[in-house]
């Protein structure tokens, strides 16, 4: 426990990061029986001093009344995104632990679950999209450009609908940057895109789910197309795709209970292979199609 830490708060969403020996340390704090309106986050600076950890700085007061979604620490800037009903992309400056600042933030309706770095300047958030009065519309990738810290924006987004296990588990997710390939399976059903919004989840069915192979190029966010396992007419468990891989000019993804190669550049099927029996690994959800 960090001495001068807040005392006699809950907290509810944590993220940390060490750098140059500090302690990096997002999270949001809630007063007890007061979760909504009352909470804020906050990002401790903390670092060792003899046996302890000493709280040597913070900025707080970070998305009043809203909770950490996804945090970010690459070098000496921190990203934090939080979200209730829009979804503010905090940059903060932390090359001088003693005295961090906060840059710059950006407003925008839905939020980011995972950011990853994908270029000079540039930031890529998976989420949700999301009405302006926080309903949630589906899977979405945010493409931002942060190369001015005090002035953030989001300057290309995909539409994808369902929802990513990349949310909760970032090692589902894929940046191949030779060619600027980005992989998530996506489950189709948890949250449809908005009215007149093709949602690229839609074409993947089957026990196995799918996912969704899209491009950065350039400055640009592009679909590539869909990678569908298992047969659409099967009946029972639905165990999403977990990890993805490229190997040379193939793409493999894989599943608790199967794996699919297909080509990196048409994503044509190329072979699959299954084993098991798909309930032994725990159905995420079950149902009759």
């Amino acid at each position: 426990v960090a001495s001068g830490a807040v005392q006699g708060r809950l907290l509810n969403q944590f993220a940390m990061s060490e750098y140059n020996g500090d302690l990096r340390v997002a999270t949001t704090t809630d007063n007890w029986g007061d979760f909504g309106d009352q909470s804020e986050s906050t990002v401790y600076v903390m670092r060792p001093n003899g046996t302890d950890l000493q709280v040597i700085s913070s900025i707080s007061g970070l998305g009043k009344g809203e909770q950490i979604y996804s945090v970010r620490f690459i070098d000496d800037v921190g990203y934090v995104v939080t979200f209730r009903q829009i979804d503010p992309l905090y940059v903060l400056d932390l090359s001088d632990p003693a005295n961090p600042v906060l840059d710059g933030e950006l407003k925008i309706p839905g939020y980011s679950a995972y950011l990853h770095p994908v270029g000079d300047g540039l930031l890529l958030g998976v989420g949700q999209d999301a009405t302006d009065e926080g309903r949630t519309t589906g899977t979405q990738l945010s493409l931002f450009d942060v190369s001015d810290p005090t002035n953030p924006q989001r300057i290309s987004t995909l539409p994808i609908g369902g929802q990513s296990e990349v949310e909760w588990d970032h090692k589902a997710f894929l940046f191949w940057e030779p060619d600027g390939t980005i992989v998530l399976p996506v489950s189709p059903g948890w949250g449809n895109c908005g009215p007149g919004v093709d949602c690229l989840a839609e074409s993947i069915s089957g026990a196995g789910g799918g996912a969704v192979v899209a491009e950065l190029n350039g400055r640009e966010l592009v679909a590539r197309g869909t990678i569908s396992h298992g047969d659409p007419n099967t009946q029972g468990c639905w165990n999403p795709l977990q990890r993805s891989i490229a190997i040379g000019d193939e793409l493999v993804t894989v599943g608790l209970d199967q794996m699919k190669f297909s080509d990196r550049q048409s994503l044509a099927a190329r072979d699959s292979v299954s084993w098991g029996d798909p309930e032994q690994y725990g159905c995420s959800w079950y149902w009759e199609g």
